[in-house]
């Protein structure tokens, strides 16, 4: 006897997976420009630093590393929500 396992996938699960993943996608790009871009060339979305001058010239890795572990979170909890859940077993 084989059972058939019940492997929906409601809209409301695909769309918070989606909103992860591109929480995820953001964050990557964001960590990215922390560790590539110096203070004073950042967008200002991402808090531009213009004073002191010794600070607008150097890279922001603290804030960088932040996103990037904050990526893989998100990214795990889209992993986690989309995963298919078998039916109960009688």
């Amino acid at each position: 006897m084989s059972s058939a396992h019940a492997t929906s996938r409601s809209p409301a699960r695909m769309l918070a997976v989606a909103v992860l993943v591109i929480i995820a996608v953001l964050l990557i790009i964001a960590g990215v420009l922390y560790f590539a871009e110096p203070a004073r060339s950042l967008p200002a979305v991402l808090g531009t630093i213009t004073h002191p001058a010794s600070r607008a010239s150097t890279n922001r890795p603290l804030r960088g590393a932040i996103c990037l572990v904050i990526a893989v979170v998100a990214l795990v909890a889209a992993w986690f929500t989309g995963r298919r859940t078998s039916a109960p077993r009688a």
